[in-house]
């Protein structure tokens, strides 16, 4: 019975063996057996690996005649550790030389072991040749990403031109993926001209030509950019007949000319300059040019800026101008008021209080009556005539300040509304222009007036400061208050007069600010201008 079992132990042990040479035989991966520095075994993957064509090719060769010489060190010293009895150690990745001299990366697993009763190493080859593909694509994407995310953040710093133009060019000359020595210049398209102008240029010698007399479109490596709308690149510029403009000393170097476009409009175009030996590959040419589609956005975005600054700069202008224009009416009405239309009712007052003397204790009663009304009607004329010269050109802001004129008009506003008015602040000192006073003034009328009409407040507090620089009008009141962002409503008078006091105030180079929340009731205008 013994014999049996025995018998059976060694059959499934080969068996087992069988099974296991299988799956070696059938495995992806190359795996190798070397004992005293010589393959003893190799499967059909390995043999494909290493570039031989049968396993037999590879027997008695050793590893060591594929591997890197500034690998081998390692692999050795790792070898050594692994005769020992410590614990498995980590793949190494190395690169491995195939027969045709052809580099493979690969990931080794090595563990020591007995083969024919000597020691042994049986080595797992994985191919890593794929990934470390997608490895390198993936850093370089994150190189190209890391550059475009630099250019963005510089690019998104400012909305002026010319510093968007320098601070972009210094971070591109600068990035790693170029190297050492980049070198830049971005030139733009004149308006109805085939001219282009320098904008910016980094690294250019001081006698480059294109500094003082910059290319025509069509003409040398930029203006054919700018002309085909597409990316010029030049390996080694003595070679390149379409490089046309030369210097003293010019070094030899290759160049990428970029158009810059936007929606397919050509906006100007960038050359970066690179040293000679520095290849243009195709990752270089296609970050190249992200970066300049963002540097070609900056730009359009920097000029609509400053068209929109333009335009409210041409709007504050013509709002102050009519402004001015508004309240230069305003006085000559008040003076025309005050010069003619009052002295002809004083007159006509004195010369109705002379009829009426005349008429002294005579019987015409009824005549009497018509002269008492006539009288009455005179005097309350007088007295509107008064309150509208108020309106037009309080005569007190001239003598008395801007604060003694608001607190008169606060104590008519609230004999006219019933809603009482608090008035705090003095006027510093010297006191402001008279132009900033009477706009100060408009602000102030058109804000109560609201406040009459829409906020059915109870009270209203005026409250002035100013420090060095700035003067500060704040009109708060206790309100229903309403939608900062739709002040329309049913009112659209509430809208023009707020566009009105902002366009006020801008004017004045200020700016004003109203703070309200229906659900909390109340308003804040805020007004600061300077002093």
């Amino acid at each position: 019975m013994d014999w049996q079992q025995e018998k059976r132990e060694q059959f499934v042990m080969t068996e087992n063996e069988d099974h296991f040479r299988r799956l070696v035989e059938l495995s992806p991966d190359a795996c190798v057996v070397q004992s005293e520095n010589k393959i003893v075994y190799v499967n059909p993957s390995g043999a494909k690996l290493f570039g031989f064509g049968k396993v037999e090719d590879l027997i008695g060769l050793s590893v060591w005649d594929f591997v890197d010489s500034k690998y081998q060190p390692i692999v050795e010293k790792r070898c050594r550790q692994m005769t020992g009895h410590g614990p498995p150690h980590p793949p190494i990745e190395m690169e491995l030389f195939r027969t045709n001299s052809q580099s493979v990366d690969v990931e080794i697993t090595a563990i020591p072991f007995l083969y024919m009763g000597g020691p042994a190493i049986q080595m797992v080859f994985h191919d890593i040749t794929t990934r470390k593909l997608v490895e390198d694509q993936i850093r370089q994407r994150n190189i190209e990403l890391a550059a475009l995310n630099a250019v963005a953040s510089t690019v998104s710093r400012s909305l002026e031109l010319g510093k968007i133009l320098d601070d972009s060019l210094e971070g591109l000359v600068h990035l790693d993926v170029l190297g050492e020595g980049a070198q830049g210049m971005i030139f733009l398209c004149e308006e109805n001209s085939d001219f282009l102008s320098l904008a910016a240029h980094k690294g250019a010698p001081v006698d480059h030509p294109c500094i003082e007399n910059p290319p025509r479109v069509g003409e040398c490596l930029c203006g054919l950019a700018v002309e085909l709308g597409e990316p010029v690149i030049s390996v080694d510029c003595f070679d390149d007949m379409r490089h046309t403009r030369s210097w003293p000393d010019m070094d030899r170097h290759n160049d990428v000319c970029l158009p810059l476009k936007v929606r397919g409009n050509v906006l100007g175009a960038i050359d970066v300059r690179l040293p000679a030996h520095k290849e243009i590959d195709e990752n270089v040419v296609e970050l190249l040019s992200s970066v300049a589609d963002q540097i070609s956005v900056a730009i359009e975005n920097a000029r609509l800026f400053e068209e929109v600054r333009s335009q409210s700069e041409h709007l504050r202008t013509m709002g102050r101008r009519l402004a001015e224009a508004e309240d230069a009416e305003r006085q000559r009405i008040a003076m025309e008021l005050h010069d003619q239309t009052g002295e002809s009712l004083t007159a006509l007052g004195i010369n109705l209080g002379i009829i009426r003397k005349l008429l002294g204790d005579t019987e015409q009663s009824e005549l009497q009556q018509y002269v008492d009304d006539s009288l009455v009607l005179v005097e309350k004329t007088t007295e509107r005539i008064r309150n509208l010269l108020s309106e037009l050109r309080p005569p007190m802001l001239d003598d008395g300040g801007l604060m003694a004129t608001l607190r008169w008009y606060g104590k008519q506003f609230s004999e006219r509304t019933g809603i009482e008015v608090v008035v705090s602040g003095d006027d510093p000192d010297p006191r402001l222009s008279p132009r900033t006073e009477i706009a100060l003034f408009r602000i102030t009328t058109e804000a109560f007036t609201n406040v009459a009409k829409h906020a059915e407040a109870s009270r209203v507090i005026l409250d002035a400061e100013f420090d060095e620089e700035n003067f500060r009008l704040v009109i708060s009141d206790d309100g229903i208050g309403f939608d900062t962002k739709h002040p329309l409503g049913d009112a659209q008078d509430i809208s023009w007069g707020l566009i009105t006091m902002s366009e006020r105030a801008e004017s004045l180079g200020g700016i004003l600010c109203i703070e309200s929340r229906p659900s909390e009731g109340g308003a804040r205008v805020i007004t600061e201008v300077p002093r």
